[in-house]
């Protein structure tokens, strides 16, 4: 890490170095020194010329705006590289919704074949057909059960 930050601070220094001497060469500071002595004597020319340059700036703007020639189609051709996209979104979408759909489905017949099975488990008399529906009904039930807990 010291490595790189060596010749971070090397290539800064160079690049510092490269500024510095441009300037010397273009005797930068002092053309600003004399540039900002201008500009307070002449406070209301200096803020004539700036708002005439951001008006010019923005006529010029809105010409070019409103000249320029584009056709819409163009514009909306980008968008036809995203419409697969939201498709692919809302497919997940609808099947995220189908998904917990059959889970609650599934959750309220689990709760109907447990309420189902503990009434005939209660029955103090059983028949035959009592036994069969008790077992058909616990393996459904263990069924619905081991499904929703996969899916957990």
């Amino acid at each position: 890490m010291k490595i790189f930050k060596r010749s971070k601070e090397k290539k800064d220094a160079k690049i510092a170095a490269g500024i510095k001497s441009l300037t010397d060469k273009l005797k930068l500071k002092d053309k600003i020194a004399k540039a900002n002595q201008w500009a307070d004597k002449h406070k209301k020319k200096v803020s004539l010329i700036t708002i005439s340059m951001l008006m010019l700036s923005l006529i010029v703007g809105s010409w070019l705006t409103l000249t320029s020639t584009y056709n819409e189609a163009d514009m909306m051709s980008g968008l036809s590289d995203v419409k697969p996209a939201f498709d692919g979104i809302r497919r997940i979408q609808r099947l995220k919704s189908m998904q917990v759909d059959q889970t609650v489905e599934l959750t309220n017949k689990g709760q109907q074949l447990k309420h189902e099975l503990d009434s005939l488990v209660r029955l103090p008399v059983k028949s035959h057909q009592d036994s069969l529906d008790i077992m058909v009904k616990y393996r459904q039930l263990e069924l619905v059960v081991k499904y929703l807990d996969n899916k957990q």
